[in-house]
């Protein structure tokens, strides 16, 4: 149970997983913050718009009532025409009454004028004064075809006190003494003034547009001014489209700035639209500052996982480093650099195993240096860790890469020779035995040289273990002492 924890633990904790888990992290973490601010500023546009559309249709709802009172008017004064064919309605009392009656509450804001056939307009409440001649702009009325309200441009100083008004006309059916039609001159100002309180608080407008693109009527008046044209905007095809609508603009179309959201209402039986507008970085203020914070809180959570990832990455390096010297310290001899007894008993056993399942073959090599406690007692164990030392590269440069030298004891090592016959085991121990033969160490007692015995075996399938193994090796290394040293001897 500890191995397989450790183990688990070991494929946790390396550094491509924690790279890994991370970028993930890191990765999840921003795609959430990139689709909620999406969503955020979907949803802001969304809710701007769907207030702009209310706002709309209810300014839609309110001129149409004024368009209707004004029809109404119209119909009254023309039904009285009607009834009244003597009757002089520039002059006639009654007629007088009838429109002072109509424009109760309203005089300070509208202004009731016939509308003769040379273009004049008569104040039906101010003496039946005719207007000057230059009156051009009511005197398109004089030109009306047809049925309906047709609305004028905006004229100057002909609303009630001499300010802007907005002409709104219609034609008799029957013209009487010379009377054309009827002309309702609404101030402006009082119209804007409803407009303004009505409008979107932050950076909104709301306009009166006629199809042909004049703005008649804009709160507030910065922009497009009363009689101003549309008509050029690339957008006005789409908002005097019919019926009702949105559209968020990458540029205004009457104003400077970046861009607005309009909402648009299309009123066919009066030729006009409104249009209720907010600017596009006022409606996304909010969204832009929950955003900071969003991306804000982000950095400040990836930044500590940037710097929990980095000092977990000098983390197990600096393990990955202590691991590697201390399994080079648990598998290798510190002075030599050559396997160590345990490391060399296990590398052992699993080739032995091979070669009881008849996959492998397996020779082992021990050596003893002849007399090594006598050199190192002798010359110091400085000149013995030398003997030790050479001996170890003059064996290295006879084996390959795949064979294993391990230290045993103070002068005995092992070597495995795997997928080796004793016939080849026997020359690589030759070779070793010649090159040790040439080792000369210089020391202040002269020069030290030493020769080696070896004891040569052949792993076997009926081995039951390492131990018997080592054991017969062993044998065979006595023998070699035992006939005189420096020799090689089979067991």
């Amino acid at each position: 149970m500890p191995k397989a924890t450790s183990k688990h633990l070991e494929e946790w904790a390396n550094p491509r997983t924690v790279i890994l888990t991370t970028t993930l992290l890191l990765a999840a973490l921003w795609v959430v913050v990139a689709v909620s601010a999406t969503t955020a500023r979907q949803y802001s546009i969304a809710t701007a718009s769907d207030l702009l559309q209310r706002m709309t249709l209810a300014v839609d709802v309110q001129t149409r009532q004024h368009m209707r009172l004004f029809d109404a008017l119209f119909i009254a004064c023309e039904h009285w025409l009607t009834e009244n064919p003597g009757r002089d309605p520039r002059h006639d009392p009654g007629f007088h009454k009838l429109v002072a009656d109509l424009g109760v509450g309203a005089r300070d804001r509208l202004a009731i004028r016939l509308l003769d056939e040379q273009g004049r307009t008569v104040d039906v409440l101010n003496s039946a004064a005719a207007s000057p001649a230059g009156d051009a702009d009511a005197g398109e009325a004089a030109h009306l075809a047809g049925e309906g309200i047709h609305i004028g441009n905006p004229i100057a100083h002909q609303a009630p006190g001499g300010r802007p008004g907005l002409p709104i006309m219609r034609a008799f059916k029957r013209p009487s003494h010379g009377i054309r039609g009827l002309v309702v001159v609404v101030d402006l100002a009082t119209l804007t003034g409803i407009y303004d309180q009505q409008r979107p608080p932050t950076g909104g407008a709301i306009a009166l547009v006629r199809h042909d693109g004049t703005v008649l009527a804009r709160a507030p008046e910065e922009g497009a001014p009363p009689g101003r044209t549309l008509a050029t905007a690339p957008y006005w095809r789409q908002l005097a489209s019919p019926g009702r609508g949105v559209l968020v603009l990458d540029a205004p179309m009457d104003t400077a700035g970046t861009g607005e959201i309009v909402a648009y209402s299309s009123m066919a039986e009066y030729s006009l639209t409104v249009l209720v507008s907010e600017d596009y970085d006022q409606v996304l203020a909010p969204w832009r500052r929950q955003t900071l914070w969003v991306l804000l809180l982000a950095c400040g959570i990836t930044a500590p996982m940037l710097v929990v990832a980095y000092r977990s990455l000098r983390l197990l390096k600096a393990l990955a480093l202590q691991d590697a010297q201390l399994h080079r310290l648990a598998t290798s001899d510190p002075l030599t650099g050559t396997g160590s007894r345990q490391h060399f008993v296990e590398t052992l056993d699993a080739d032995l195993a091979r070669v009881r399942s008849g996959d492998a073959s397996l020779t082992v090599l021990l050596f003893d240096i002849d007399f090594f406690k006598r050199l190192n007692d002798g010359y110091g164990h400085a000149v013995g860790d030398q003997v030790l030392i050479s001996f170890v590269g003059a064996a290295k440069s006879c084996l390959r890469d795949e064979d294993l030298i391990g230290r045993l004891g103070a002068g005995e090592f092992a070597i495995l020779l795997p997928n080796t016959g004793v016939d080849r085991a026997l020359r690589v121990a030759a070779r070793i035995r010649e090159q040790t033969a040439r080792i000369a160490i210089a020391t202040d007692d002269g020069t030290v040289r030493f020769t080696s015995s070896t004891g040569v075996t052949a792993a076997l399938a009926t081995d039951a273990s390492t131990d018997v193994l080592l054991k017969r090796a062993g044998v065979a290394l006595h023998q070699a002492k035992a006939k005189g040293y420096d020799r090689i001897e089979v067991a």
